[in-house]
């Protein structure tokens, strides 16, 4: 009798129960602007197939879910997220179990990927005969499958697609870790299972904001009524229903890290085995394969123009007199919009957040102090329209940064478009200025007068002296800044002489002269300054 031999301790792989998440409960979006969006400049390249918006832009998806917790150590998979997700963001609160993994299952479902996953697996090959129309199914194991499906039937090994009838293959199932869109699963050890609502929070790319506004100027240009639009944008794949949304204004410190993950798509390269082919016609084949590599896979589809234009074009306006909230976040200003909104894939869509009437402006005509040519006509000057960004004149709520059109109503009550303009970011506290149109009746003229160098060396100055003339032919007085935007940087700049007293504008940081013309008035005035021009 031979002896017996002691047992081997060997590792039993205990197989994980497994939850999966659908879709979440509810779902709260918050948009970011990492930069100012200029709206039609969003739509315009929203309409170029090779534009990746689908990548750039941030949110944050807040999700409300209700999960089946596994006692032990189980698996719990979330689906139906955002297709920009950026997996490493993701946490997950009030899920009464130690989490122990988290991974982000990104492959989606194409036959290269099935082909892929399914090796092993039974399936279904269905034939049939392109004359007869009979159509056959045999079970076989799939032994072989991204550059060609081999199946294992009856303890025969075929290769499909290569005797020129109808063929396919049909799985009972989705193989493990294949989906539509990206897959959040986390390993979890619980001491009892239960149902709970827990909260997954993530960020994701894709979604854009941007502000327009509209200003209807009254027809003495002494207030304006200011609308203020917000534009959603979702070039995601993914819909968010009767979804609270906020906008956040301020530029977002972000790096490479807030990338969503690349979906990855394979794709199916049949090799049929050689039929009827020469020894050297399956070397040169080799020979192929081996320098210039796999034939490149084709193109994604092209959306047809119509479908290009639906999905790009159509703008979905919700606004009514109801504003948005603005909170603050920090540094950063948020506006909670009214009401439920629903950001669908695919969709641009507007939502108006500020209706402030009768806000008191100033009317400034801004001259540059730049040097003409002798010969050449004055210059109109530009009528700018200011607002104190203060209860007290209207307004008195930050404003971001946007693109803004001009309206102005005639006396006989007649709407007139007067040009368009860009709002700076503009917090509560400081100027809010708009360009609004040029003054061919109100002028200005800079000559040169002077040029000259003093002192030697690293001492060396250069000296400048210009003469300034502004004239008012209009009907009405007018106020007039002149700022200083040319030399004012130079090293050293100093003024020598001004025949107008200069002062720095507390907005700005710019120097600024201002006076006022009255009607059909003329008034010339003197400057000199200096800079370092070292030899």
């Amino acid at each position: 009798m031979g002896a017996t031999l002691p047992a081997v301790a060997q590792e039993v792989s205990v197989p994980r129960a497994e939850a999966v998440s659908e879709k979440p409960e509810s779902v709260s979006v918050v948009v970011y602007r990492d930069t100012p969006v200029d709206t039609n400049e969003l739509l315009r390249r929203s309409r170029q197939s090779w534009s990746r918006l689908d990548q750039e832009g941030l949110a944050l998806i807040v999700e409300k879910r209700v999960v089946d917790v596994p006692a032990g150590d189980g698996v719990i998979r979330f689906k139906g997220l955002a297709t920009g997700i950026v997996p490493h963001s993701a946490t997950v609160e009030g899920l009464p179990a130690e989490l122990l993994e988290q991974n982000a299952d990104y492959d989606l479902i194409s036959p290269a990927n099935v082909l892929e996953r399914a090796i092993g697996e039974t399936v279904t090959v269905v034939r049939a005969n392109a004359s007869s129309g009979e159509v056959v199914e045999q079970s076989g194991v799939l032994r072989a499958g991204t550059n060609g499906a081999v199946v294992e039937i009856d303890g025969r090994f075929e290769a499909l697609d290569c005797s020129g009838l109808t063929e396919r293959l049909v799985f009972e199932s989705v193989p493990e870790g294949l989906g539509a869109t990206p897959t959040l699963s986390i390993k979890t050890r619980a001491e009892q299972a239960g149902r709970y609502e827990i909260t997954l929070a993530y960020l994701a790319t894709g979604l854009q904001w941007s502000a327009d506004y509209v200003a209807r100027v009254s027809p003495d240009e002494s207030t304006i009524n200011l609308e203020g639009w917000i534009t959603l944008a979702n070039f995601g794949g993914t819909s968010f229903a009767d979804a609270p949304v906020v906008v956040v204004a301020g530029d977002l410190a972000r790096d490479a890290d807030t990338r969503p993950i690349q979906l990855r798509t394979r794709y199916a390269n049949t090799t049929c085995w050689p039929q009827q082919r020469s020894h050297e016609g399956w070397e040169y084949a080799e020979y192929r394969a081996e320098y210039e590599g796999p034939p490149l896979p084709p193109p994604p589809p092209t959306p047809a123009p119509a479908m290009m234009r639906a999905m790009a074009e159509e703008i979905v306006v919700t606004g009514n007199r109801v504003k948005a909230k603005q909170e603050d976040l920090g540094d950063y200003k948020a506006y909670v919009l009214p009401h439920l909104t629903t950001v669908a894939a695919r969709q641009t869509k507007q939502v108006l957040f500020l209706a402030q009437d009768n806000i008191a402006v100033e009317r400034v005509l801004v001259a540059s102090i730049l040097p003409d040519d002798e010969a050449a006509p004055p210059r109109p000057l530009t009528v700018e329209l200011r607002a104190k960004n203060d209860e007290a004149s209207g307004l008195g709520l930050p404003v971001p940064e946007g693109s803004v059109a001009f309206y102005i109503s005639t006396a006989d009550l007649q709407t007139a478009y007067a040009g368009r303009d860009k709002i700076s970011d503009t917090a509560v506290g400081l100027s809010l200025r708009l360009d609004f149109q040029p003054n061919a009746l109100v002028t200005s003229k800079v000559l040169e007068t002077g040029s000259e160098h003093t002192g030697f060396g690293t001492s060396r100055r250069q000296v400048d002296s210009y003469r300034l003339t502004l004239n008012n032919s209009s009907d009405r007085a007018v106020a007039v800044e002149m700022p200083l935007d040319w030399r004012s940087n130079a090293r050293g700049f100093r003024i020598e002489h001004e025949g107008l007293r200069s002062h720095i504008d507390a907005d700005t940081g710019q120097r600024v002269w201002r006076t006022r013309l009255a009607a059909g008035q003329t008034r010339t005035f003197d400057v000199r300054w200096s800079y370092d021009d070292p030899e």
